[in-house]
């Protein structure tokens, strides 16, 4: 299989895998996400048949595939930027991202109650 297909499968098939649900669980621990990160090098490292101490920029830059971190952060913001249009004021309210004095680590916070 031609290294490019394999890239192409990795971005296509892989990458939504890891970051389903990503406006979710983007708020844990950042190691989650180094870890992601990690997977996403080392299947990148195989189909590119990299050795072990090729960087991971260089072999992203190559291979023309953004970082994990940074697909992230484009994936959230297009989350939280569409939920001002949409009709349902408790779905608006998830827009509303204040920091709780208590979250360790920074998050939406939501007014979803029952």
């Amino acid at each position: 299989m031609p290294m490019q297909s394999k890239v192409r499968a990795i971005t296509a098939i892989i990458r939504p895998t890891m970051t389903y649900a990503s406006p979710v669980w983007s708020g844990c621990r950042p190691q989650y996400r180094k870890d992601l990160q990690r997977l996403q090098s080392k299947a990148l490292r195989i189909a590119a048949g990299a050795p072990i101490f090729a960087r991971t920029a260089d072999l992203h830059r190559d291979l023309s595939v953004e970082m994990l971190d940074d697909h992230l952060r484009k994936l959230n913001e297009a989350f939280y930027k569409g939920l001002d249009q949409k009709e349902n004021p408790l779905i608006r309210k998830l827009a509303d991202i204040s920091a709780n004095p208590f979250d360790r680590y920074p998050r939406p916070i939501t007014e979803l109650t029952l």
